[in-house]
């Protein structure tokens, strides 16, 4: 008779080999592919010693594992649709590669040039696409899952040819273009200039993060002024990036543009569940608008925004916002909020730990005026406590009643005048808040268990 407890035994143990074997062979096969614009040649094999030399080996298959490395001082044009998925365990990476340290040791200095352009030394791999024509001005248009961008610069991406709601030409821009249907990407350590939309997220649980996004001052389309982060898909971190100068005046609107924007206008938008948190943003047109309906579960925590126009503004959203340091005293600002909607009445915040400093016309959070039409207005009575505002020759900063352990204050920053916000020893927000279960604050700084400072510092 056959013994069926062992025969089943025996089955799984075979079963857990073969997986086994499997996954050794898929790492074993994972492989460097290497590109230098200044010394491949695309029929190579695309290795050190002989790298490819541009875009157009990169519609290939790859495996998980591999890594797509571009020489260090090298450039490219034009954009490229990657459509291989990595795994978890052994995501696609894109990076750079440089001359080593037993390269410089083993050779003469005066022999040394021709070697970095062999293998790579300087600035970060460069990438630009100006022609709308190609790509609709991305660079990578990502169409697999589980790939990593690391260390790589874009530049001087190029506007649509006017945007409509027919057109809809601006939703189609990105220099990193993750799109739909993908999933665990993460873009890290990269810089984006001049890119009207740095980073376009239609992926789901994907990671921004580190990168530093600046100088994209120009309107993009009649009413669209420069989005560093575009995002359509729900369930997406966006952590510890730089974002500098971008936005522009002008437009219907008189100002548009800004840092993070919630797009509602992309036909597959469903943007719940997005954590924005410990990023630095510097003289943007906006930090938040979510610019759609319905959308919950937004967590806004530990960022500076020293910006020009509204922190977070929007239509029907549900939203936290905790521990930020939100600065509103750059001029000209055209939009006189902090928090602004289209829809009061389907908005939900709590807003706990912040600091605010704004101009004595501005009022936190009302009075709620009804408009009429479809125009912004303040966001009216929301949950609020354990905040403090600031605004000089200001009767009513928040423009309703105090919430629980709020206060009107100097915040006794640092350096004011100079841009440093962060707090003194004998700050009014120092021990001042309430825990929230953050572990570090915007400098990297521990968050004590209980009664953290207010802001982001």
């Amino acid at each position: 008779m056959i013994d069926y407890f062992k025969y089943s035994f025996f089955r799984i143990f075979l079963s857990f080999v073969i997986l086994v074997f499997f996954a050794v062979n898929n790492i074993s096969k994972a492989e460097n592919y290497y590109i230098n614009s200044r010394e491949g040649a695309d029929s190579q094999s695309g290795t050190k010693e002989t790298p490819w030399k541009t875009l157009k080996n990169l519609d290939r298959k790859f495996m998980p594992g591999d890594s797509i490395l571009f020489a260090k001082g090298s450039s490219y044009k034009g954009g490229f649709i990657f459509t291989s998925s990595g795994t978890g365990a052994n995501p696609i990476v894109f990076s750079s590669y440089a001359v080593g340290p037993d390269v410089i040791l083993s050779n003469d200095r005066t022999k040394l040039t021709p070697l970095f352009q062999k293998y790579g030394a300087g600035l970060a791999p460069a990438f630009t696409n100006p022609e709308w024509g190609v790509l609709n001005g991305n660079i990578l248009r990502i169409e697999g899952s589980y790939i990593t961008i690391d260390g790589l610069y874009f530049h001087n991406n190029t506007n649509p040819p006017g945007s409509d709601k027919t057109t809809k030409n601006v939703q189609k821009l990105g220099a990193v273009y993750l799109s739909t249907g993908t999933h665990n990407n993460v873009v890290k350590n990269c810089e984006f200039f001049q890119t009207p939309v740095g980073i376009k997220i239609k992926s789901t649980n994907s990671l921004i993060t580190r990168n530093y996004l600046h100088d994209a001052p120009n309107m993009m389309a009649y009413s669209w002024g420069a989005i560093a982060i575009m995002v359509v898909r729900g369930n997406n971190e966006i952590s510890h990036n730089r974002i500098e100068n971008y936005g522009a005046y002008g437009g219907p609107y008189g100002s548009d543009g800004g840092v993070i924007e919630l797009d509602g206008v992309d036909n597959d938008f469903k943007a719940n569940n997005i954590n924005i948190h410990h990023n630095i943003s510097i003289n943007n047109h906006g930090f938040l608008e979510i610019a759609a309906r319905n959308v919950d579960s937004i967590t806004v925590a530990y960022n500076l925004s020293d910006d020009k126009n509204q922190f977070v503004g929007g239509g029907s959203m549900k939203v936290n916002i905790y521990n930020n340091t939100v600065i509103r005293t750059r001029e000209p600002s055209v939009d006189r909020y902090i928090f602004w909607t289209f829809d009061r009445d389907q908005v939900v915040f709590n807003v706990r730990n912040n600091i605010f400093v704004f101009p004595k016309d501005i009022q936190v959070f009302g009075p709620y005026i009804k408009p009429t039409g479809h125009v912004r207005t303040r966001v009216g009575e929301q949950n609020h406590d354990h905040n403090l505002f600031y605004s000089p020759e200001n009767n009513d900063p928040l423009g309703l009643a105090k919430g629980k352990g709020e206060i009107i204050a100097d915040p006794l920053f640092v350096d004011p005048a100079n841009r440093n916000f962060r707090l003194k020893e004998s700050s009014p927000a120092t021990n001042r808040g309430v825990s929230l279960g953050y572990e570090y604050n915007l400098d990297g700084y521990a968050v004590p268990n209980k009664k953290p400072n207010l802001g982001a510092y």
